[in-house]
């Protein structure tokens, strides 16, 4: 598995961020698929190495981009990591008007993450 900086993984999800903003916004499923597996493979990453994913996760969730700071409040949940400011996060995300259906899916992952006390960012075949 290649080793990236905390700097080249910002890099990347400022990127795939960018994309699946536009792809969601424009119904371009398969622009937003395709990142959000790109996005997938890193979180995987911060799972094997919690102390890099954090350091990471600390510097994503500051982003300007509703999307990514959407993911990082969600890989939060689902590594048990700084959870209530994850949720404060995801309400405000959900709470804000301005933010449409990325607002619907920070709704949708808190309620997910309440019904099961848990968050899979992913499904293992």
């Amino acid at each position: 598995m290649r080793k990236y900086t905390i700097d080249e993984i910002v890099e990347i999800y400022e990127k795939s961020g960018k994309l699946m903003y536009d792809a969601t916004l424009s119904g371009d499923y398969k622009t937003n698929n395709r990142e959000g597996k790109r996005l997938t493979k890193i979180y995987k990453i911060f799972e094997a190495d919690f102390e890099f994913g954090c350091q990471c996760i600390d510097k994503l969730i500051e982003s300007n981009n509703v999307v990514i700071k959407t993911e990082a409040a969600a890989y939060c949940l689902s590594l048990e990591y700084n959870i209530d400011y994850a949720v404060s996060i995801l309400q405000e995300i959900a709470n804000n008007s301005e933010n449409g259906i990325f607002g619907f899916n920070a709704e949708m992952i808190l309620k997910e993450w309440r019904k099961n006390g848990y968050l899979k960012i992913y499904i293992t075949k």
